[in-house]
């Protein structure tokens, strides 16, 4: 009995574990360009059954929906993100040094293809409110690398005027990557550019 106990179930072995891993792979790569091309609300689960190249049956054999696709995502994601963010100049960087940072983070957004607006997504699924909290911290603490007053922000007791500030900051700035991902080197968006870096400065003076 304790022999048998000790052999590894079918779906524990090392060819099925790669099998299953590839297929998620597979699954996280088609809802990530899905929701990057159509946005996260106008991506369904067969759409990305189909991009995935698996049956509907098989894409919920993993995930019982796209939200737990996208907590994966974003958790795959988080760390390459929070490397990028820590690049923020400091401390008291210039308006230009903040511009080419921002431009920095919207060439790796396109590249990466996970808009950071993305982890705020979640925010609609409230079992994910806890993490998201959290990685929200994580992400505003990143910016503080170099920049104390971003590292206070995002402390959990921090002023909750800085903390909303810092917020704030974050999501102007995914705003502002977003539209590089449209407008590219307009006028508009590098006016955009032009106000967002100004408002980091403002804040971190």
């Amino acid at each position: 009995m304790e022999h048998d106990a000790a052999k590894p179930a079918k779906y524990k072995t090392p060819l099925r574990q790669a099998q299953r891993d590839l297929t998620r792979s597979r699954i996280k790569t088609a809802a990530r360009d899905l929701f990057y091309e159509q946005h996260y609300d106008s991506t369904t689960m067969d759409e990305i059954a189909d991009a995935a190249g698996l049956r509907r049956s098989t894409l919920y054999l993993h995930y019982k929906d796209k939200a737990e696709i996208l907590a994966e995502i974003v958790a795959d994601y988080t760390p390459r993100a929070q490397a990028v963010l820590a690049t923020l100049p400091g401390p008291g960087p210039s308006v230009e040094q903040v511009q080419r940072w921002i431009r920095k983070v919207a060439n790796f957004v396109a590249e990466e293809r996970v808009p950071l607006s993305i982890i705020l997504e979640l925010r609609r699924d409230t079992t994910h409110i806890g993490a998201l909290d959290e990685l929200t911290s994580e992400l505003i603490s990143a910016l503080g690398a170099n920049n104390p007053r971003f590292r206070e922000a995002a402390r959990r007791d921090a002023d909750p005027i800085e903390r909303a500030r810092g917020l704030l900051l974050f999501q102007e700035m995914t705003f502002t990557c977003e539209q590089f991902l449209i407008r590219n080197n307009d006028a508009n968006f590098k006016a955009l550019v032009r106000v967002t870096a100004e408002h980091f400065q403002d804040f971190l003076k």
